[in-house]
């Protein structure tokens, strides 16, 4: 389910860029090496006319938003 940029940012998700399939990829990897959860999310094509259109389709297929916030400690979860 995609989620809004408001209801990430209510759960404590930071938006940090829009990235293509090989930068999110890495984002990941590097995010995680530091200690952050990661989430990606295709974006909302607002130059698109009409909603499901094939150059919308691609837009969210081949590019994502990258969002992270801290990972959760063992300790924080006993709390």
């Amino acid at each position: 389910m995609r989620q809004t940029h408001r209801q990430l940012q209510k759960e404590g998700w930071l938006r940090q860029f829009v990235a293509d399939e090989a930068q999110a990829k890495d984002a990941v990897e590097i995010y995680d090496l530091l200690g952050y959860e990661v989430h990606l999310q295709p974006p909302k094509h607002a130059h698109s006319k009409k909603k499901g259109s094939p150059s919308s389709a691609g837009f969210q297929s081949y590019f994502k938003i990258v969002y992270i916030k801290p990972r959760k400690s063992s300790d924080d979860e006993g709390e």
